[in-house]
């Protein structure tokens, strides 16, 4: 009969616990870490994608309303005697609210143009054939459209800045000599220049407070962390015959 051997249990000292708990943490702290920045640039891209989906059609939407401003539908068929748009093609305001003045945002400009059309910017059917699309940044920050005076229709969000500048064309050569923020006479308007300045909706979405240049060209620095674009573009008046 054989007698069992005396066997002790082994287990593990107490620096052999603490190197093991010293790796699990920074493993842990690691992944979390890898995660958090996965996260971060997740969070960015998603704001830059949506700066630039909001940028593209914002000024895809004022492109294709401005170059339309004075267009006159005349008949083919010699049946109707009009020859020439009746109404006012363009106008604004720089700065001073006094359109919309309970809509506005304080400080941003105001663009309204007309033309001929069977929808106006919101879709919906133009009565006379005649529309009057309005542009305006209101309180909240959002870009709108309205049509003869009616309620406005968000088409960008988080807009900080909107800006419009006119070429003038005073000696009727249809060559644009300077730009005005409010024209003495909108019959000398050739082409519109827009600029606006869209934002992130997130804090934290720059590392620091972003340096930018503003619609003025004037060196900005953000007041908080999040992206900021400035848009600019021209357009050309195309019934006006530049």
């Amino acid at each position: 009969m054989k007698t069992p051997l005396n066997r002790r249990e082994a287990g593990v000292s107490l620096v052999e616990l603490m190197v093991a708990l010293s790796i699990g943490l920074l493993l842990t702290v690691s992944v979390g870490y890898i995660l958090s920045g996965s996260l971060q640039i997740f969070r960015v891209q998603g704001e830059n994608a949506r700066i630039q989906e909001s940028s593209r059609f914002l000024m895809d939407t004022l492109g294709r309303q401005i170059t339309q401003a004075g267009y006159a539908a005349i008949s083919t068929d010699y049946s109707d005697p009009k020859l020439a748009f009746a109404g006012t093609p363009i106008s604004g305001e720089h700065g001073v609210v006094a359109t919309r003045a309970g809509e506005r945002k304080d400080g941003s400009d105001y663009l309204a143009v007309s033309f001929d059309a069977s929808t106006d910017c919101q879709g919906n059917a133009a009565a006379s054939g005649t529309v009057q699309n309005e542009f305006f940044l209101n309180a909240n920050e959002e870009l709108v459209c309205a049509s003869g005076g009616g309620a406005p229709e968000v088409l960008a969000d988080g807009v900080e800045t909107f800006q419009v500048l006119y070429g003038v064309d005073a000696d009727g050569d249809y060559s644009v000599e300077r730009y005005a923020a409010q024209p003495g006479d909108w019959s000398q308007v050739r082409t519109v220049r827009v600029c606006a300045v869209v934002r992130a909706f997130s804090r934290g979405t720059s590392p620091t407070a972003q340096q930018y240049q503003d619609c003025s060209g004037t060196p900005q620095t953000a007041p908080d962390t999040r992206l900021r674009r400035v848009l600019s573009a021209t357009f050309q008046l195309r019934n006006r015959g530049l």
